[in-house]
């Protein structure tokens, strides 16, 4: 089950979202399950007026499996309550086979009014990992495919956290296929490169490519020097990108993708291909089922209070100062817009009280060497100073961040929580039994002659 939301500003009207919606040449059939499109409309009217900066909520629902539609309305549900949401607005279903010729040919879009009917707005807190959590937790309960997603740890957390006891067996059974995975998979291009580049060319064509190169990568072995030669034939040139260490694949004057992301490696393993391209590259394991991955892995054992409290002073420590979010200028800026709002709306007395202010300041200076911190006079003044002040705090804070994940500290405690869940589905009957001991279990972890700690 993949989920995936996107939010629609109350500037831009509904129509777009509505056309897309409604389109019959890039889908087989198209069935609105409920809503009209005054209800969009009107989302977004009372978005405007209650001066939001979201209308609509737009979420696409696509599973692997064939899924009937009261389980359909149960994921639906599901999402509601994770969010907070009143019924969806509107609920459309398309068909169309998938770029690569797998999974179910159906998936539904579903649209919810960002202003709730309590004057509220939907909540959007961490929504990336949300949706995962949703998903996982439906693939759980319907018995889809387990798909690994780019926040497995966080979405395990916050099933632990829940008071429903089939979110926490949800939690138990989720650490035990992906806790502690390194290797999350990432997307392989953002949904505004898909749709910039269906707008240029007329039709979608990034998938398409993906897909294409994907087969090519599979027929010839995972073997990048026979792949290279192969896509070569076909017109495909790989050049290196502009940022460090991403080389990227496409035909030329056409579309082009990064070429780690399409071959599902990291960078760092790409470059190593490179020096040696006749090396095969591993063939990745199939996905499991829930049944088939608890028959093929051990139960996690059972964790013990210290090896918990470890784990979240561990947690603790390597957690940087900043956020990812407060690290961008963007950001930083907007509790201050508010500022430049005023002054765009001054009136004619205030703007010559600031400029008056303005003049006396300026005369200080000039008779006394007094020197006033003087308010910007103008919106655009006010803007200038903003940009310039969060740019410099943002440079600030990421140089903070790095320099606090280069620390010994921080590495040090990056790899013993490496270690520590390792060794949480650790098969090791040794190891497992010294972290249902307790105290004793921390110093076995920490590498005590009389416990195999290799052995996770």
């Amino acid at each position: 089950m993949i989920i995936k939301a996107s939010r629609i500003t109350a500037e831009s009207t509904h129509r777009h979202l509505y056309r897309h919606l409604m389109r019959t040449d890039e889908n087989e059939e198209v069935r609105i399950v409920q809503g009209r499109e005054f209800a969009l409309a009107e989302a977004v009217k009372d978005a405007r007026h209650a001066k939001r900066r979201y209308g609509l909520r737009h979420v696409i629902l696509s599973p692997e499996q064939a899924t009937s539609p009261e389980t359909f309305q149960k994921i639906v549900t599901l999402y509601q309550s994770e969010f907070g949401a009143d019924p969806p607005l509107m609920i459309v279903e398309h068909q169309k086979k998938r770029s690569d010729g797998q999974g179910y040919d159906r998936h539904w879009h579903v649209v919810f009014s960002e202003t709730l009917t309590n004057g509220r707005s939907l909540d959007s807190r961490f929504i990336r990992i949300r949706n995962e959590k949703v998903a996982r937790f439906t693939e759980l309960a319907f018995s889809q495919p387990l798909t690994s997603g780019k926040h497995n740890d966080a979405v395990i957390r916050a099933l632990e956290a829940s008071s429903n006891p089939q979110m926490q067996r949800a939690a138990t059974d989720l650490k035990q296929a992906f806790w502690g995975e390194s290797n999350t998979p990432q997307s392989t291009f953002t949904d505004k490169a898909h749709q910039v580049m269906k707008r240029k060319a007329g039709k979608s064509v990034l998938p398409v490519l993906r897909t294409h190169l994907r087969k090519r990568w599979q027929e010839e072995g995972q073997v990048l020097l026979s792949f290279i030669e192969r896509v070569a034939d076909e017109g495909y040139l790989i050049r290196e990108g502009d940022k460090p260490d991403v080389w990227l694949i496409g035909q030329n004057g056409g579309a082009h993708l990064a070429l780690h992301r399409v071959l599902n490696l990291k960078k760092k393993e790409l470059l190593a291909l490179l020096s040696d391209a006749n090396r095969p590259v591993p063939l990745s394991p199939p996905r499991l089922t829930l049944q088939e991955m608890k028959a093929s892995k051990p139960r996690p054992a059972v964790v013990a209070p210290e090896y918990a409290q470890r784990l979240e002073a561990l947690r603790k420590r390597i957690r940087p100062r900043w956020k990812r979010s407060e690290c961008r200028a963007e950001l930083i800026a907007l509790p201050y817009q508010n500022r430049v709002l005023r002054l765009e709306n001054s009136t004619l007395g205030e703007m010559l009280e600031r400029l008056l202010a303005t003049l006396i300041a300026r005369m200080l200076k000039a008779l006394f060497g007094l020197s006033i911190e003087v308010p910007p006079i103008t919106a655009d003044e006010a803007r200038e100073r903003i940009a310039t002040a969060c740019h410099e705090a943002a440079v600030a804070r990421q140089q903070d961040v790095q320099e606090h994940f280069a620390s010994s500290e921080v590495q040090a405690a990056l790899r013993e929580r490496r270690l520590l869940k390792r060794c949480l589905v650790s098969a090791n009957p040794v190891t497992r039994q010294a972290m249902q001991e307790g105290a004793q279990a921390l110093q076995s972890l920490r590498g005590k002659p009389h416990v195999p700690v290799h052995a996770c």
